[in-house]
């Protein structure tokens, strides 16, 4: 698949999972976590709905905006920096859906998708990062010398 059809599936994941940590931040700030799946409610009105006195909500809001912004970038740093951001993202949405469902015991239906969301965001930017812009592996992971090497083996 080519690079640029990746990237757009990356930006419209993207907005679902920013749709998603969008509603869920409403609903945390606006109804004190009063969702329309039950337990969405349950995880929203949990102890681990916060971190540091911050909603969990709003990270991934950042999150979300922060990989729509290095996906609007070119290069093999923003290739890289995606890879990076999306996989913290995915780490933590693990850790979250580890709290919702094994901790509370609770399904919240727009936290499970924001966790899908990441996680293909993480697994697209990978596959992009190791193929490269036009398909190839980028040069930093072949290096400078590359070519020579390809010289010694034919000739």
């Amino acid at each position: 698949m080519r690079d640029r059809n990746l990237r757009i599936a990356s930006y419209l994941i993207a907005a679902i999972g920013l749709a998603c940590a969008i509603y869920l931040t409403y609903t945390k700030i606006a109804s004190n976590g009063q969702c329309l799946a039950a337990g969405c409610s349950a995880v929203q009105q949990s102890r681990w709905s916060e971190m540091l006195g911050i909603p969990v909500t709003w990270f991934g809001v950042a999150g979300y905006v922060a990989i729509m912004l290095l996906l609007s970038l070119r290069g093999e740093t923003a290739r890289l920096l995606l890879v990076v951001v999306s996989g913290v993202g995915f780490l933590f949405s693990m850790y979250m859906m580890y709290r919702a469902y094994i901790t509370i015991d609770a399904f919240c239906p727009f936290c499970t998708a924001s966790a899908v969301a990441m996680t293909l965001l993480f697994l697209i930017s990978a596959t992009r990062f190791v193929m490269g812009p036009d398909g190839g592996p980028p040069s930093a992971l072949v290096g400078p010398d590359a070519d020579e090497d390809e010289d010694l083996l034919t000739a």
